[in-house]
């Protein structure tokens, strides 16, 4: 008699099983058809690789003039801007704007030695761009230092026809003192 009741069972949570699943599976396929996504021409894909290219030579142009409140503009201060900085903290766009100006605050001179950047166009209004650096600086009391290793990524958006980052990631090896 407990054989049959647990065969029952079984058979009975195999059979709703099965009916969840054959109904799951066909309106996640429902939910998942993309809407009429307009393909991108090549032409207009290389046009905003060389929107962004330019914008960020631009932008490390003010790093190394170590002005934060130009670097900032290429930034969008909303209440979704979100930045990961390379100590592994979470930060608002005013987070970012204190920790950069706090670092150059220290700083003489910093150069930026970009060695990959990969640019990604996502759609006609969302840009995925990741760079790998060496910075070298010149802090004020004449100590320098070299970040062998930087790599980052911005994730652009076009905001009332300008592109401003709306998300910053940067991870950083520890720097080496060099000698003076």
């Amino acid at each position: 008699m407990k054989t049959i009741l647990l065969v029952s069972i079984l058979i009975l949570f195999v059979a709703v099983t099965l009916s969840v699943c054959t109904t799951g599976c066909n309106t996640n396929k429902q939910e998942t058809t993309t809407a009429n996504v307009p393909v991108m021409t090549a032409e207009k894909k290389q046009v905003i690789e060389q929107e962004i290219s330019s914008l960020v030579k631009d932008f490390f142009q003010q790093v190394e003039k170590l002005d934060i409140e130009t670097c900032m503009t290429y930034f969008k201060n909303t209440p979704d801007f979100q930045a990961v900085n390379p100590d592994g903290t979470l930060g608002d766009y005013d987070a970012l704007k204190k920790l950069n100006a706090d670092g150059f605050s220290q700083m003489k001179t910093l150069s930026v030695v970009p060695s990959k950047e990969v640019i990604r166009v996502l759609t006609d209004s969302l840009v995925l761009y990741t760079f790998s650096m060496e910075q070298k600086a010149t802090l004020k009391t004449g100590q320098k230092l070299t970040f062998e290793h930087v790599a980052g990524t911005m994730l652009f958006a076009k905001i009332n026809g300008a592109w401003k980052a709306t998300f910053y990631h940067e991870s950083a090896a520890p720097p080496v003192a060099t000698k003076q």
